[in-house]
């Protein structure tokens, strides 16, 4: 199994929605997520170009968010991947998941609920991901996140 590099402050983590576009919906719920990052990580959080996109189009597209998983993975500027929130829609991706491209550029990768298919896709590729918080729900919430989340990450 390949563990990817550890994050640093100033590294870029893409965002993606790989199952429901909970960013379109709630755009503000999203926001508190990339700015609870940057400030407690030191992080340069970018969308992919499907990222904030209509739910409803983003449901009528899983290749579309295929694509930003691939082309996040793909990308030598982006250190780490983090979903935007779970859903139920994420196995529709699977005929447009390319495990080599997985494989040949391993990232931190963290997610939960139905992003748990994608990391069983890039189990099968190889690499070592973290079943962890999402950007619309734990990152979000409260005005900041527990100390204790924070210690988890950081280690």
């Amino acid at each position: 199994m390949i563990k990817p590099p550890k994050l640093t402050p100033g590294d870029s983590v893409a965002t993606v929605s790989l199952s429901w576009g909970g960013p379109s919906v709630f755009p503000q719920r999203y926001q508190s997520g990339v700015q609870q990052l940057e400030k407690e990580f030191g992080l340069h959080i970018v969308e992919m170009q499907n990222t904030l996109k209509d739910a409803g189009w983003l449901a009528r597209n899983p290749k579309a968010r295929a694509d930003d998983f691939m082309q996040a993975f793909a990308d030598p500027s982006i250190k780490g991947i983090i979903a935007t929130i779970g859903g139920e829609d994420s196995i529709r991706l699977l005929p447009f998941i390319d495990l080599n491209v997985i494989h040949d550029h391993p990232k931190i990768f963290m997610g939960y609920s139905d992003t748990t298919l994608s990391h069983l896709m890039c189990y099968k590729a190889g690499l070592v991901t973290f079943y962890g918080p999402g950007m619309m729900a734990e990152f979000a919430e409260n005005g900041g996140m527990f100390p204790y989340m924070v210690r988890s990450l950081r280690q």
